[in-house]
């Protein structure tokens, strides 16, 4: 199984894809535009695409020119977003942007931060897990009840949107997740190959 992450040069894709996965097939875009014929070849062999938006550059034409071919061949395919850390972007922006310029997506987790802003952690709207990534070993617990109260406006609204899908939606390229990722961290990391497992 090969894994297409498809990515403008500021996101850096090179640092994700060895976290990733060893069969990953990283491409920078053109930002401008990406033809038809280009993603064609990009696309070849491709089990999946992972889309990497950096929260400081935004979307490209290029961006959009691949993922308008990836969806009219529903190809699995998840949007990653990416530098998290002091951006005056966070994640919520660029799933807001995702949903108006792509398709519309899920987001099964929040980016839990720090008093100082910084990302710690995530929390599973399914599940209400905390998923701790503040120590050098990660942790997952329940959240405590003041936070599960706090997200839970984004956990019904994440569950109405599930109850459309199938299990297998992710891998038959009808649900589109999209997940943050903090590489130093290795935030959202394990979250994302889960995803990818689902891929036969």
């Amino acid at each position: 199984m090969q894994i297409l992450l498809a990515a403008d040069a500021s996101s850096e894709p090179e640092a994700l894809a060895p976290l990733l996965s060893s069969d990953i097939k990283v491409v920078i875009l053109n930002p401008k535009e990406t033809s038809v014929e280009a993603a064609s070849q990009l696309t070849k062999g491709a089990s999946a695409i992972a889309l990497l938006i950096s929260t400081k550059s935004g979307i490209s034409k290029g961006m959009i020119d691949l993922w308008s071919y990836a969806m009219d061949r529903q190809f699995p395919r998840m949007v990653i977003v990416n530098k998290l850390s002091m951006s005056e972007t966070d994640f919520d922006d660029i799933v807001l942007i995702v949903n108006r310029v792509l398709e519309q997506g899920v987001t099964p987790y929040l980016v839990l931060h720090d008093e100082v802003g910084e990302p710690t952690g995530l929390i599973s709207l399914e599940s209400r897990e905390v998923h701790d990534y503040s120590a050098a070993i990660p942790n997952r617990y329940m959240a405590d009840s003041e936070l599960q109260t706090l997200v839970e406006e984004f956990a019904s609204e994440y569950a109405d949107q599930l109850s459309a899908f199938e299990a297998d939606s992710f891998a038959h390229g009808l649900l589109v997740p999209i997940l943050p990722v903090m590489e130093s961290k290795l935030i959202g990391i394990a979250e994302i190959k889960e995803y990818l497992a689902q891929i036969n």
